[in-house]
């Protein structure tokens, strides 16, 4: 999801401030990438599945907040209602790979090509771009997962009897105790909406991770900049670049820690910002309902609940989320590098 750039001049040897794909051993950095997101999906799924059942709920029938949702889905539900769903996002680890190329190859078209010198603008243009492409991947498989995550609990979540098609589809299948749950949801989506139904809200996923992207790179470059100019205020180094070989040294290690810092803070703010498209991507996703009639819902129910519904663990989500992949990443990247190019890589 990210590339190695640094502001920091180090020593007098070439190091590679960016990390492209010419200098990665891909044999090794693929498996490695894809073990990696993996692991951090596995590890913050429960989170999206509380999320969305918050989200989903209207005027907090079913849970007062996170915690009481997570003990209540133990509670009566079993630790694997947390998991439900899990194994149908994994395509999504190929989507990820998708918004990889189109954002790498978009931030080498702005900043070479058309001469956009800032971090932070440069990512942010390139993430607008790579998150429709990866839409192709997600949505589909956030609709089925998203009726797992809600489907021993329907008339809570579904938004009214007259949105529940996919429900009854479901009940009426006969293949309970036959067939994987993910399989009938999808059989169910079929039969109800046909190919289209695996897109319903296309538009909406659109609309919320552009914004959400953009958000994210702009303040992770931006942090990381804030980050620096206050350790040289507090430290008295007026030197903008960091030279000299021991603030070299110091740079090394404390990139790692400002990663983690800027892509935590990127995260809070990108959910804290787009909190509102996503309750509306997610009820016309599983309400089934149409953008003017979702929106009309959302004003009479939830009023200004539409900021703060389902955003705790969304910010807890996008924050360890953000945090984690940004770390991930980079260290997959540096650990990936071909032979010539191991001794110019900053740690």
């Amino acid at each position: 999801m990210a590339s190695s750039d640094t502001d920091f001049d180090l020593d007098r040897q070439q190091k590679l401030h960016i990390i492209e794909w010419e200098h990665l051993d891909l044999w090794k950095f693929y498996p490695m990438a894809i073990a990696s997101s993996w692991s951090i999906r596995c590890f913050l799924y429960p989170m999206s599945v509380v999320k969305s059942r918050l989200q989903l709920q209207r005027a907090n029938n079913m849970y007062t907040g996170m915690r009481h949702a997570f003990v209540d889905i133990v509670k009566k539900e079993g630790v694997g209602a947390l998991y439900r769903g899990f194994w149908m996002t994994l395509p999504q680890l190929s989507a990820s790979f998708l918004y990889s190329s189109v954002y790498e190859s978009s931030r080498d078209m702005f900043q070479n090509k058309m001469g956009i010198k800032s971090s932070a603008v440069v990512s942010a243009l390139a993430g607008g771009l790579a998150s429709p492409a990866a839409q192709f991947v997600f949505v589909p498989t956030d609709i089925i997962a998203q009726h797992m995550m809600v489907h021993k609990q329907h008339a809570a979540f579904s938004g009214g009897k007259r949105n529940q098609a996919i429900v009854e589809a479901l009940a009426s299948d006969g293949l309970e105790g036959k067939r994987t749950l993910g399989i009938r949801v999808a059989q169910a989506i079929y039969k109800v909406d046909g190919f289209k139904g695996f897109y319903r809200g296309f538009l909406s996923a659109i609309m919320l991770y552009i914004p959400s992207t953009m958000v994210f790179w702009s303040t992770y470059y931006n942090m990381q900049e804030l980050i620096e100019a206050g350790r040289r205020k507090a430290t008295g180094n007026n030197n903008s670049k960091g030279e000299g070989e021991d603030e070299g040294q110091t740079a090394r290690r404390l990139l790692f820690l400002d990663q983690a810092i800027a892509g935590t803070v990127g995260g809070v703010a990108s959910a804290i910002c787009t909190n509102p498209l996503e309750m509306l991507r997610i009820r016309l996703q599983v309400h089934r309902t149409s953008y003017r009639e979702t929106v009309r819902r959302l004003i009479k129910y939830e009023g200004r609940r539409v900021f703060t519904q389902g955003l705790a663990p969304r910010v807890v989500n996008n924050a360890l989320y953000s945090c984690l992949v940004m770390l991930g990443y980079e260290t997959v990247k540096k650990t990936c590098v071909l032979p010539q190019y191991k001794d110019c890589v900053i740690w």
